[in-house]
């Protein structure tokens, strides 16, 4: 399943499920997945985070707020939450769409993002940062929105605009998720 990441993606994910286990957690959750992020060393979605203001201890203290400790361990392979499962599909979109050959920890966190609805997205705003301006940070660190036109022939100044477009639609998109989430909450 993990062929496409990269090295750091991959051992990001891994911290993701050893920070799950530390938690006697039965699962692997988008929370979980932007710990694992917040563990990386020189990459793009540490980098975001810490410009951010977020840090893993501070992470990890939300995470402990919004989730229960469980009392039993896990033996074994621990499996994805659903939108885990979709965030890092999420993640794959997203390196294709900024034509990444592989999958980096940029791109998981983005899928976080995009996801929106998750834990990670709820620490995330719990702890002051802003999933928006966050999203807009990592396009740039990951190369940026496409440079190509969407249609075939279209003026540079359209395909501009287009680019604009979609990134505040997806910015909207985010912020909506989030509000969605909160909502589910209450």
């Amino acid at each position: 399943m993990f062929e496409r990441f990269t090295g750091r993606a991959r051992a990001a994910i891994a911290a993701a499920r050893d920070e799950a286990r530390r938690l006697r957690h039965d699962h692997v959750g988008t929370e979980h997945l932007l710990l694992g992020l917040l563990g990386a060393a020189d990459d793009p979605a540490a980098a975001a985070l810490a410009d951010a203001g977020v840090t893993a201890d501070a992470a990890r203290a939300r995470v402990a707020e919004l989730t229960a400790r469980a009392d039993g361990g896990t033996a074994g392979e621990i499996p994805f939450t659903p939108r885990a499962k979709a965030a890092l599909e999420l993640a794959l979109r997203e390196a294709r769409r900024l034509d990444a050959e592989s999958i980096d920890t940029g791109h998981v966190l983005l899928g976080v993002l995009r996801e929106g609805a998750g834990r990670g997205v709820a620490v995330l705003t719990g702890l002051g940062a802003d999933p928006a301006a966050l999203r807009a940070d990592l396009l740039e660190r990951c190369g940026g929105p496409r440079a190509e036109p969407f249609l075939p022939g279209a003026r540079p100044s359209t395909a501009r605009r287009l680019d604009a477009i979609e990134r505040r639609l997806e910015s909207i998109e985010t912020l909506l998720a989030s509000v969605v989430a909160r909502m589910d909450r209450t």
